[in-house]
């Protein structure tokens, strides 16, 4: 017990450091900052949830000391509470009635589960911050308008109303891509906490092949739903959007399983997925063809057909 306390300890301040390292300035803040839910990740998969509980706690205590209340709030809302949550459903198990093994939660229902848990920690963010789309309009309209007249690289610098159609667009569709970024990025801290643990001899469960998650079948009634709901005008369709948002990022991660499944007997496996993975970074629109690919595959099982149920172990 008292290693656990220690371990929840010490991945509490390094996560707060994380999530504070914005503040320096640096060129590594943004990377940095990403992965402030790495500890707690770690802590909670290797050294069980109440380490992860730990961590999470004396983080939230760090930033409040450091910052404010609601930067606290901001983390166990956004990183500490999603991944806590996942990490719990991580260690759940169970005897396996026909051969008296264990079968472990499946890795797509522990993405399902996160993706909620993400969505309900931006609107709870929203609720604190005060999420107004017309003022945050207003303030970036301004702000964008400003620094365009002081740059010099701008001959003739856009007008309010050439860069106001532009920000509105996009502060109406945060709801949407600031969940799907968010779900990427705890699903990638998830994921290099389960390599560092197992590497460590600390994970308690077997690591599955990732290209074997697969969404519960009613991921897709809910996200038909919610983008139904989306439509709402003020909070409930702010609301609907980041699970719409969440939603499509897991789907598009399940995609991309897909894609690492099919290619595996190509020998332009490598070609291809280098070139998914460059262009995806670079240009973020082919995440909706990765969530049209992750949605078919739930409805003709392209995986199964493809591998004739004997996947290569890889």
């Amino acid at each position: 017990m008292v290693q656990i306390i220690l371990v929840g300890l010490v991945a509490g301040v390094a996560g707060a450091l994380l999530f504070l390292s914005p503040i320096g300035g640096t060129t590594l803040a943004f990377p940095l900052f990403t992965l402030c839910g790495l500890p707690v990740a770690i802590a909670g998969l290797g050294w069980t949830l109440i380490a992860g509980l730990i961590a999470s706690a004396v983080a939230a205590v760090v930033i409040l000391v450091a910052i404010s209340g609601p930067a606290a709030i901001v983390y166990l809302a956004l990183f500490a509470g999603p991944i806590v949550w996942m990490a719990r459903f991580a260690g759940l198990s169970r005897q396996d009635g026909g051969d008296g093994g264990i079968e472990w939660y499946p890795i797509g229902r522990i993405l399902f589960h996160g993706t909620f848990a993400a969505a309900i920690g931006l609107v709870v963010v929203g609720i604190v911050i005060g999420f107004d789309p017309a003022t945050i309009t207003d303030e970036m309209v301004s702000t964008l308008s400003d620094w365009l007249a002081q740059s010099p690289d701008v001959a003739a610098p856009p007008s309010v109303e050439d860069i106001e159609p532009f920000v509105r667009f996009n502060v109406a569709a945060m709801p949407f891509t600031v969940s799907a970024i968010l779900v990427i990025i705890l699903v990638f801290n998830m994921w290099l906490a389960g390599r560092i643990t197992d590497a460590s001899g600390r994970l308690p469960r077997p690591r599955p092949p990732l290209w074997t998650a697969a969404l519960p079948n009613e991921a897709v009634v809910v996200l038909a739903a919610a983008l139904a709901a989306s439509f709402i005008p003020g909070a409930i369709g702010h609301a609907a959007g980041t699970l719409v948002g969440g939603l499509g990022a897991a789907f598009a991660l399940v995609g991309l399983a897909v894609l690492h499944a099919t290619t595996m007997a190509s020998n332009l496996r490598t070609l291809i997925l280098v070139t998914v993975y460059v262009v995806l970074i670079l240009f973020g629109f082919p995440i909706v063809l990765l969530t049209l690919l992750g949605l078919a595959d739930g409805f003709v099982n392209l995986r199964a057909r493809k591998l004739r149920g004997a996947p290569p172990n890889q």
